[in-house]
């Protein structure tokens, strides 16, 4: 999706999400899979070893599922993903009204689902 930087996997709540470690290489190697979990580096780097292979298949995610994903061949680095897992934002439909001349301007912008945790909405005026 636009606006998401290379190598960040966007997963939806519930949601299936497979991850790749290599496009091709060779068969006969041992893929292992690590994750540093959101907020991991600021208590301590708390990460997890995960199953073996080159793909690795997460189900049903949850929110608690965001973090760093590595994969490693004999303790060597092959590649880095972030997984995001969010709602997509919902396209806002704001509307704005005044009850007088002489009154503030009032703006609402009706939810119809609870937005991820950390979402933030700004309303430039």
């Amino acid at each position: 999706p636009p606006g998401l930087s290379r190598g960040t996997v966007l997963g939806r709540p519930g949601a299936n999400v497979t991850l790749t470690c290599q496009d091709k290489g060779p068969v006969n190697v041992t893929v292992s899979w690590q994750v540093e979990e959101r907020g991991a580096a600021a208590v301590g780097g708390r990460s997890r070893r995960l199953a073996e292979g080159n793909a690795l298949l997460l189900r049903r995610l949850r929110y608690e599922d965001s973090g760093r994903y590595s994969c490693y061949v004999g303790g060597r680095l092959l590649r880095s993903l972030r997984l995001l897992v969010e709602e997509p934002p919902e396209t806002p439909r704001v509307s704005c009204y005044r009850r007088s001349h002489d009154k503030d301007v009032l703006c609402e912008w009706p939810l119809r689902a609870k937005p991820s945790p950390g979402t933030r909405a700004m309303l430039w005026v």
